[in-house]
Order: C-alpha cells, then sequence, then structure tokens
C-alpha cells in the first residue's frame, strides 16, 4: 500500500508505504505529488515506512523517474523507518541530494513531524 495526503494550507506532505506498492497506488500518489509540486513552492516530505515489501514491476520503474525529476521541489525529508537497510540508504543518498534528509525510528514519528514544521 502506497498513500500520499497533503492538506491544502500546508507545504508538508505524507507518504506511507505498507506492504507492496501497485502500480495503480504509485500513479496516484505521483499524480496528486505532481499537482501539488506545479502550485511552485517546495514541498516538506514526511516518508512513513512501516513495511516494504516490493513493488509491482510498472511501478519499480517509475519510482526513480519520478524521485529523479522532483528531486529540486522538496526542501526536507523526514524518513520514518526502523529498516536498517532504509536508514543506511537515506544516509547515503543525503550526500547527493539538494533536499536536507533525517531519519527518525518509527516511535518518534511525532519528533519528525515537528523537525518539518520547524524547517
Amino acid at each position: 500500500m502506497l498513500s500520499y495526503a497533503k492538506k491544502p494550507d500546508s507545504n508538508v506532505a505524507e507518504i506511507v508505504v505498507d506492504g507492496k506498492i501497485t502500480d495503480a497506488e504509485m500513479d496516484a500518489a505521483m499524480t496528486a505529488m505532481k499537482a501539488d509540486l506545479d502550485k511552485g513552492g517546495k514541498l516538506k516530505l514526511l516518508e512513513d515506512i512501516r513495511a516494504f515489501e516490493g513493488m509491482e514491476p510498472a511501478a519499480f520503474f517509475k519510482d526513480p523517474r519520478f524521485g529523479l525529476s522532483m528531486m529540486k521541489s522538496v526542501s526536507h525529508v523526514a524518513l520514518v523507518t526502523d529498516a536498517p537497510w532504509l536508514k543506511a540508504l537515506a544516509e547515503t543518498f543525503n550526500f547527493v541530494s539538494p533536499a536536507q534528509i533525517r531519519v527518525f525510528e518509527r516511535a518518534r514519528i511525532e519528533e519528525a513531524r515537528s523537525w518539518l514544521a520547524g524547517a
């Protein structure tokens, strides 16, 4: 499951991953995020990775292209996960990303939200 949500008066969006990501879910999330990015300004993202069980092949090939195209429009990313491999990946990606990335354990999700709100 993949979902994307953003309140109309906020520049903080939340992405939730819980299980396997389908192509339809990827399309819906990308469409919603692109609409928010097209309004101008920079987004701050909270990525709540509860469980990641892979992606349908079509979704897998869309993800990197979309991620690269929107990198300049995101100022901060709070990655919320307990998965060690995702933490390591985020910390490595932080060196090449124009966005400031910070990793939080799942138990600290409210701290992640506060960090984004104050950034």
